[in-house]
């Protein structure tokens, strides 16, 4: 008969089986996610900029103090 107890080394050796699928996957991308979350933060805070001036400059026309 098949022992269906589950123990700690056996959890752990799978996080660790699965750690390291994950990253020598990620290994075979190279830079792209860096270069791709990057790119993605600098549109974000640009975008938010914008957005900041966009308003500042309604609320000098609406005479709305700072």
């Amino acid at each position: 008969m098949i022992s269906l107890m589950v123990t700690w080394t056996d959890i752990f050796e799978g996080i660790g089986k699965f750690s390291y699928w994950v990253f020598s996957g990620m290994r075979s991308l190279g830079q792209g996610p860096n270069i791709f979350i990057s790119l993605f933060i600098i549109g974000m805070l640009s975008y938010w900029t914008m957005r900041l001036i966009k308003y500042k400059n309604k609320a000098k026309r609406e005479n709305i103090a700072d």
